[in-house]
């Protein structure tokens, strides 16, 4: 491998990704005798970096001499062609028009193999989620049945999703979030970044951060919070609070008629509607000590990890509804790496990551997972940990030992390369013998 490609499947920032993802847009070389995988998505997201963009860089890192690997945003014909075998994550309206001309696709021809993957049940989102109405109402939602029907195969990230999309889709396949423990993201110095942050709490004394991350989507989950930090804030003068990732911009929906009846929405990103947000937290926590509250904007998909430095708690507190309970286990596994204490609903992704068999007996603290959205439990629970600081901190850290290994994708990407081979084969064969049955006496259609 020349060194050139070295660096650039080794990027960690935005200006480096770009490079890799014009580096498999338009590939080296194509070897006709390897087969060929096109990874696509529409939109870059934190989602599309965990399934695709960190899956993209292992593969080829590891199967580079025995795949062509080819990134593309938005699938054409000519990627028909290419592919043996086309990833779409999150299908847009491209990728379902796309999906019903794969259905078309000429009986004398072999058509790759169309996989979909998706990692949030969209299908179920509740009342106060701000992207409801846009689903709802501009046929998003009928556009991904569409997908997840006519996709040869699903992919996802939880069995709760799985069972979910086995509704529409009979070959489904969980595949879990996983990490590249080597970018910078993962390994940045907590103190550096502590005194860089929240410089004003250096030197207090025996302080202990509480923290919480999580987008616009959650406000709903950080009022329910309130109660219970508000009583730790109460309880403990030690304790200090983070509430991280208010979006840099957001957005809001413009309906646009046309002459001919029908409706087109778009999405219109407003800066102001950040503020307004971080303004609607602020308030929400006005009587917390303004010392002793943090309110940070979001950080770029390269940088966020930075929040789980400034942690010694971090929460994962969902409400139990349909659309949480297909929620993968991705934030308990993002603090552990800082070494941060967790405390989690016991609920969805982070129930079945909890009740791993595989979990050592000694790291599950019982205080950790919370069963109920009660306050009173998760207060009992915080608290416990808050006046026993050091000795969570280590039993924490064996957690984190359990899973740096299991969550890093390049010790465990085998298992989705060849996944995807094997998928493709018996496409392949499929194809052939589906095509067979239209030849006439004399091999001919």
């Amino acid at each position: 491998m020349h060194d050139s490609i070295k660096d650039i499947i080794q990027f960690c920032d935005i200006n480096d990704r770009d490079k890799l993802k014009q580096f498999f847009i338009n590939p080296v070389e194509i070897d006709a005798t390897k087969p060929t995988l096109v990874l696509s998505t529409p939109s870059e997201t934190g989602t599309s970096y965990f399934r695709v963009f960190e899956p993209l860089r292992a593969m080829y890192k590891k199967f580079h001499d025995e795949a062509n690997f080819v990134y593309t945003e938005n699938i054409q014909p000519n990627h028909m062609k290419l592919a043996d075998c086309i990833v779409m994550h999150r299908c847009g309206n491209l990728h379902s028009h796309f999906l019903s001309a794969a259905r078309m696709w000429p009986k004398t021809e072999v058509r790759p193999l169309v996989l979909h993957d998706v990692d949030d049940n969209e299908y179920n989102l509740p009342a106060t989620h701000p992207m409801k109405a846009l689903w709802e109402e501009s046929g998003k939602h009928k556009m991904s049945i569409h997908s997840l029907k006519y996709s040869d195969s699903i992919t996802t990230t939880t069995e709760k999703l799985a069972k979910t999309f086995r509704n529409f889709n009979k070959d489904v396949h969980v595949f879990r979030n996983m990490f590249d423990w080597g970018l910078p993201q993962w390994n940045f110095d907590k103190e550096i970044i502590r005194n860089e942050m929240t410089p004003e709490w250096k030197d207090k004394k025996d302080k202990v951060v509480i923290g919480w991350a999580g987008l616009t989507s959650h406000f709903e989950d950080i009022k329910r919070m309130k109660p219970i930090l508000k009583a730790i804030h109460d309880k403990h003068p030690n304790t200090n609070f983070v509430l991280a990732g208010m979006a840099l911009k957001d957005t809001q929906v413009e309906v646009i008629q046309h002459k001919d009846g029908r409706k087109e929405f778009k999405e219109i990103a407003i800066d102001d509607e950040s503020q307004l947000y971080k303004n609607k937290v602020m308030a929400l926590y006005k009587d917390f000590d303004k010392d002793r509250i943090k309110i940070f904007d979001a950080l770029p998909l390269e940088e966020y990890a930075k929040f789980y430095a400034l942690f010694d708690i971090s929460l994962a507190y969902i409400d139990h509804n349909a659309f949480n309970s297909c929620k993968s286990e991705i934030k308990v596994v993002e603090s552990l790496r800082y070494g941060c204490i967790p405390v989690f609903s016991e609920y969805g992704g982070y129930a079945d990551f909890w009740r791993r068999d595989d979990i050592p007996s000694a790291v599950k603290d019982k205080r950790f997972a919370i069963t109920t959205t009660s306050p009173k439990a998760w207060i009992e629970s915080i608290s416990s940990l808050v006046e026993n600081i050091e000795d969570s901190k280590k039993i924490a850290m064996g957690l984190k030992h359990y899973s740096d290994s299991c969550y890093d994708i390049n010790e465990n990407i085998d298992d989705y390369f060849h996944f995807l081979l094997r998928k493709t084969e018996l496409h392949k064969e499929e194809q052939v013998n589906m095509n067979a049955k239209y030849m006439d006496y004399d091999g001919k259609y």
